[in-house]
């Protein structure tokens, strides 16, 4: 179990890549079958949540959406709706993904594959997996001995220890990719009344808000290669930036979408 003591020894590229993990399992489970197959388009069940998923005080969510593929029918018309759902941040003409000709699932578990997504070093990697297995963020999975994150670990850190540990102050008005309560998952089920949005520095931004320190330095770039992880770590952020409205609702979507 995941504590205090523990985090002391953990970085901001840590947590990165755990959710990064976390995305890969979650693009995973929309495969229609059990094998490892690649994902609908980076799509995962947090696309697929309809928009009243969240009560409009914010604060309750409605019943759990039917098990995926249990209705094939509507899956398919959430996997549309999904497509159609404008979630960039950013202008996307340059933006090709390393890991997009991988056949193999598994493959984008390999160090190489999580460097040049995420743009971390090779032994970053691996220094950072040897981190997160020390404080238990981090095992092997049973049938695939892939690595495989305590989701639930990360989640409770996410909502309780994350903005003490890594804290954040909004900065000056800079051009950059939207997150907190700006991000597209996050206004896609809450409405904000605040007129000055939060961004993260880029120079391929689509708006214009106060500057927001990312998680870490890289994440302007990795997000652009897997719309899971945007969604994931934008919701971080609104807990990062402590509206206790965002936060209540941030913590719903990323539980949902981590399939606890």
């Amino acid at each position: 179990m995941w504590t205090a003591r523990d985090s002391m020894g953990m970085k901001s590229q840590d947590i990165l890549l755990m959710f990064k993990m976390a995305s890969l399992h979650a693009q995973e489970e929309m495969s229609p079958s059990s094998t490892q197959t690649i994902a609908w388009g980076g799509l995962s069940q947090i696309d697929l949540l309809p928009k009243n998923f969240i009560h409009k005080d914010g604060i309750t969510p409605n019943p759990r959406p039917p098990e995926l593929w249990r209705d094939i029918s509507a899956t398919i018309r959430g996997i549309v709706d999904a497509e159609s759902f404008e979630w960039e941040g950013w202008e996307i003409d340059d933006v090709v993904a390393p890991d997009g000709a991988l056949e193999n699932w598994a493959d984008r578990y390999t160090l190489r594959a999580l460097s040049a997504s995420l743009g971390i070093s090779k032994s970053e990697i691996s220094n950072s997996m040897v981190r997160c297995r020390e404080s238990g963020l981090l095992t092997n999975d049973y049938e695939t001995a892939l690595p495989k994150v305590n989701r639930l670990a990360l989640l409770k850190i996410t909502e309780h220890a994350l903005k003490y540990f890594f804290p954040v102050k909004p900065g000056a008005l800079v051009r950059g990719i939207p997150t907190g309560f700006a991000s597209p998952v996050l206004s896609k089920h809450l409405k904000s009344g605040g007129s000055t949005i939060h961004v993260w520095p880029d120079p391929q931004g689509s708006e214009r808000g106060q500057s927001v320190e990312p998680l870490y330095k890289t994440v302007a770039e990795a997000v652009k290669l897997d719309r899971t992880l945007y969604h994931f770590l934008a919701l971080a952020d609104s807990i990062r930036l402590g509206g206790p409205r965002e936060t209540s609702v941030a913590i719903k979507l990323l539980k949902e979408g981590m399939g606890l």
